[in-house]
């Protein structure tokens, strides 16, 4: 009996899947579509002469997560930072205008993954769906100066919008508490109309695009 659990251990392909409680930080990149938010900035040189120098840049991403493990299943919540901004600016000698715009994204959701054994421990495959909240805001301020004389003026638009976001991936196992994780997928964002001084507007804040991560997991036992 003993000699077969020894030959089992040997030769049959073992994938051990981690147990208890995860935290996690990933960076990432995403790409942003934001047309409403790109279109309000190209509509602004047409009136004010101003040249475009920023447009909402693809950039990077900060996640984090609180989660449980479970043989093949992983589960939890997470919190999602995205930023990104634009810029125009128009200067000669009697003075200079800038329009600065900061889009910022909190993501508050709940995720679920599900490891495949590929054979190759520690590798594995993951599938991952994760659905939420998500909360934009856009802040504008305009300085200007002329001659001596200067002022400055801020708008800020708030919107909230739901997200969700397929994942497919891989996962290293490097001990039992410290997992390596890399992955991709697209975002698809719903609803998201701003609001400007407490009035809804016809701008929506939709972040759709490409999510790619590369981060740690550790595991509590």
């Amino acid at each position: 009996m003993r000699k077969l659990v020894i030959i089992l251990f040997l030769f049959y392909p073992i994938l051990t899947y981690a147990q208890g409680w995860s935290i996690s930080y990933s960076i990432g990149y995403g790409t942003y579509q934001l047309d409403d938010i790109k279109s309000l900035e190209d509509a602004m040189p047409d009136n004010y002469g101003l040249k475009v120098t920023d447009w909402f840049p693809d950039h990077i991403t900060h996640s984090v997560s609180l989660g449980y493990a479970t043989g093949h299943h992983h589960f939890g919540t997470n919190l999602s930072y995205l930023t990104t901004g634009g810029r125009l600016h128009r200067a000669d000698y009697s003075g200079s205008y800038t329009v600065d715009m900061i889009m910022n994204g909190y993501r508050l959701g709940a995720f679920y993954r599900y490891y495949i054994g590929t054979g190759l421990s520690p590798l594995s495959l993951y599938l991952q769906m994760s659905p939420g909240m998500l909360f934009s805001n856009l802040k504008m301020r305009e300085d200007v100066i002329v001659y001596s004389e200067s002022a400055q003026e801020n708008t800020k638009l708030k919107g909230a919008g739901i997200y969700l976001e397929p994942t497919i991936g891989v996962n290293y196992r490097f001990t039992d508490w410290l997992h390596f994780s890399l992955g991709g997928g697209y975002e698809f964002d719903f609803r998201g109309k701003m609001k400007l001084s407490g009035q809804k507007t016809q701008i929506e804040s939709k972040w759709n695009g490409l999510r790619l991560y590369g981060g740690i997991i550790l595991f509590y036992h």
